[in-house]
């Protein structure tokens, strides 16, 4: 399972697993309450996980990318009661996370919904799968690229081969054709 198949819809409390995709909606399975239902999509927007960043002073950063360093720093870290956390304390948890996330931008209640996320699913052990998944992406992007890179230059080698073979042959002479006068 990946960050694609997990959804958040709004108007609608927890996160869906996708289940069936239909013309006018989804059809979702309910991770807090596991209940299946048909979510309609002229009443609900659907936002995969996988699209969600936060900001930071620079640029925006991944939402996996948030879980795998809580994941990391939970045992060090730990994780605010979300019920009973105040501003402040939500805030100094976030920072810890990441350093540099836009605090104009990020609200508490975006702190909230993201700490609350992170729970439903480390219960259901989906942070350990988000991570595997990540890494299996870093080493198919490494290796691609790496494939890309080496791809020109063998390109190119016979390239200049051809090009080498084409000048040492001499060139067909052309046969010229009188043609007849009527």
């Amino acid at each position: 399972m990946d960050l694609k198949d997990i959804m958040a819809v709004s108007g609608m409390p927890g996160l869906y697993k996708v289940v069936a995709n239909r013309a006018d909606g989804l059809i979702v399975n309910g991770l807090h309450d596991n209940i299946k239902k048909f979510v309609a999509s002229r009443l609900h927007m659907f936002t995969p996980l996988e699209n969600i960043t936060i900001y930071t002073v620079e640029d925006s950063i991944e939402l996996k990318e948030v879980f795998s360093t809580m994941k990391k720093n939970e045992a060090s870290n730990a994780i605010p009661d979300v019920k009973k956390a105040d501003e402040a304390t939500l805030r100094k948890y976030m920072k810890s996370v990441v350093a540099n996330y836009d605090e104009e931008k990020v609200y508490a209640s975006d702190i909230k919904k993201l700490l609350k996320w992170y729970q439903l699913l480390d219960n259901h052990k989906l942070i350990s799968v988000i991570e595997e998944g990540a890494n299996k992406e870093e080493t198919a992007t490494e290796t691609a690229s790496e494939e890309v890179a080496e791809k020109p230059k063998k390109k190119a080698a016979k390239k200049t081969e051809a090009t080498e073979e084409a000048s040492t042959e001499e060139a067909p002479k052309k046969k010229k054709v009188a043609k007849k006068a009527e």
